[in-house]
């Protein structure tokens, strides 16, 4: 099936490997082996490359310069030791995005190889032949012969780990935080007047995130606990929401001593009454509940994606 994402366009058109379990894409040609992967969202498109000078000198950010002056689609090149993280420009589509990183992969090289610059592997940091090596989602560059090597010993380190077990009752208190925090900021939002699927997502990555951290690992129980906590954090949100605005209309007719716990635990009975609006009440809670739980999708799918790629080791390319 043809993917559609921008790395999988950008695989497609260049014709090179691409793995999507761990979301990285790599080749080697003209002797330099570089690795594109996602970055923050899966609109965003990087490249590395570890290299060296003909004099064994790291690269830096003074001489990466000139290739962003020279490649014209290339938007920034920064150098972490000898490792060589290139963002690239952005465009209106889809197919733009993955046009300029296309265009720009050969140019790279060209650049490298003209002016000086070697592969190298990280464990010598002399010019050598790579492969690219995944450790635990994140991205290296070595030879063969250390890849396998590293290789052989984190599976057998792996055979050897204790299991990890999901710890429900302290990712829930560490959740119940996340969801408190949210719930907090839907109502300064509520009362600004306006319903935001930025809290949504707010709530959404404090809680997810919070739950991971105490728990120790997120699986679908947890997923369910904290979409569920969400949903009640929204609840006491809307009502406090509510709340607080009789609480401001009992100020304007004058009956300053009511005090908003006083109208939140009276709320029921003056819906009831008719005094405040029940659909209106409800209606609010529903849009509430779609937009935090709808926010909460973005940085589920981030989460989770960070994980799966986190429990990657192998070769590519």
């Amino acid at each position: 099936m043809k993917d559609y994402t921008i790395l999988g366009r950008v695989a497609s058109g260049l014709g090179i490997t691409y793995d999507k379990d761990a979301g990285v894409a790599c080749a080697t040609e003209m002797g330099y082996t570089y690795a594109l992967t996602i970055f923050q969202n899966v609109y965003t498109v990087i490249a590395k490359f570890c290299v060296v000078d003909q004099d064994n000198r790291k690269p830096n950010d003074l001489n990466l310069r000139g290739l962003v002056n020279a490649v014209k689609k290339v938007g920034s090149a920064k150098a972490n030791g000898n490792v060589v993280t290139i963002t690239f420009k952005t465009a209106f589509t889809a197919n733009g995005r993955a046009k300029n990183i296309i265009s720009s992969i050969p140019e790279i090289i060209n650049w490298f190889h003209m002016n000086g610059y070697s592969n190298c592997a990280e464990e010598t940091l002399e010019p050598a032949d790579t492969r690219v090596f995944i450790k635990q989602g994140a991205i290296h560059f070595y030879t063969e012969e250390v890849a396998v090597q590293m290789l052989t010993d984190y599976t057998e380190a792996q055979t050897q780990a204790p299991v990890i077990f999901e710890n429900y009752a302290l990712g829930t208190a560490f959740a119940l935080g996340g969801v408190i925090a949210g719930a907090i900021l839907i109502v300064v939002i509520g009362q600004l007047g306006y319903i935001s699927i930025l809290a949504g997502v707010a709530m959404g990555f404090m809680t997810l995130t919070a739950y991971q951290k105490g728990a120790g690992k997120l699986s679908k129980i947890g997923i369910a606990i904290c979409f569920v906590l969400m949903v009640i954090g929204v609840y006491y949100a809307n009502k406090f929401d509510f709340a607080l605005t009789v609480t401001q209309a009992f100020h304007e007719e004058g009956y300053t001593n009511v005090r908003m716990m006083d109208s939140f635990q009276v709320l029921p009975e003056l819906m009831e009454r008719g005094l405040v609006d029940k659909m209106n009440y409800y209606t609010m809670f529903a849009f509430q509940c779609v937009a935090a739980l709808g926010g909460a999708l973005s940085p589920l799918t981030a989460l989770l994606r960070q994980n799966k790629a986190a429990s990657i080791t192998k070769i590519l390319g």
